[in-house]
């Protein structure tokens, strides 16, 4: 298993350059009931917003002054966030799989979203009471000190998520899925499986094929380094979800052949991508 996962080791440099380049832009539109919060990220991947929400469906308007993913999670109990923040650096850019377990075990992660400079995305979840933190998840090292605290208390204002449903079953599999979807609308992220996921979309390069892309994964697996057949700007890349929980969020993609991914380690895998392991399928947009 460890041999394994060193061969992997050399698509990190890939994998990492794809999903820094996909971003998730929100068209305009009407915004499903609940409330609405806007986010600020700041070039210090500092989050201002409001410290205290109502219960229910929460509209996050996202806007960044650089790349950014928004990331909602709640933390366990007496989980502190220098120690999850600790974790996270340790799993993800050491691949600590004590590391990455400790910080799946005391962890909720309820959903997020990429975005860019003038570039603004609408990230729709539904909180109960509690205490949460948010942050931006994208540095490659992470700082306690940018996670942010939210308070949900209050009468709940209510409302729904909705979209068109994109599904992960199975732990590394993706559920039965219409073979296209519009250039823009509203999609409907669901975890139905034991593990945490996140969705990634990027288009096909031109003249590239899902035979293409399945060669790919088969050198990666071999631990060949080479440029996978996609477009790496453009698409969009999620924040990630537990097991059980939902998210939505609006979307514009420009029209072509696109594949749908989940990059989160796998703990009994050594830490392997779940794209690795299965996680991808052929999405038409447009």
């Amino acid at each position: 298993m460890r041999s394994f996962t060193r061969h992997l080791a050399v698509t990190a440099t890939a994998l990492g350059t794809l999903c820094a380049g996909l971003v998730s832009a929100a068209p305009a539109g009407a915004v499903a009931a609940g409330q609405t919060v806007n986010v600020l990220v700041r070039r210090d991947h500092s989050v201002v917003m409001p410290g205290s929400i109502r219960p229910g469906l929460t509209n996050f308007r996202i806007t960044s002054r650089r790349a950014a993913t928004f990331q909602i999670l709640e933390p366990a109990p007496g989980y502190a966030p220098r120690e999850a923040i600790r974790d996270a650096n340790a799993a993800f850019t050491k691949n600590n799989i004590k590391a990455l377990r400790r910080f799946e075990a005391n962890t909720t992660l309820l959903g997020g979203l990429s975005t860019r400079r003038n570039k603004p995305g609408t990230l729709s979840v539904k909180l109960p009471t509690g205490r949460y933190w948010a942050l931006d998840v994208s540095p490659r090292v992470l700082k306690a000190a940018n996670a942010v605290g939210l308070q949900v208390t209050g009468t709940s204002v209510g409302g729904r998520n909705s979209g068109r449903v994109i599904r992960a079953v199975d732990d590394t599999k993706w559920g039965k899925l219409t073979p296209s979807i519009p250039t823009r609308g509203r999609i409907w992220f669901q975890n139905r499986s034991t593990e945490n996921h996140f969705l990634v979309a990027a288009m096909l390069a031109k003249g590239k094929t899902m035979k293409d892309f399945r060669a790919w994964i088969r050198q990666a697996k071999q631990g060949k380094q080479t440029p996978p057949p996609l477009v790496m700007t453009g698409g969009l890349d999620t924040g990630v979800i537990s097991p059980g929980k939902s998210m939505s969020f609006d979307y514009r993609l420009p029209r072509g052949n696109y594949v749908l991914m989940c990059f989160w380690p796998d703990a009994d895998m050594g830490g392997t991508p779940h794209v690795l392991m299965g996680m991808y399928r052929g999405l038409r947009v447009g």
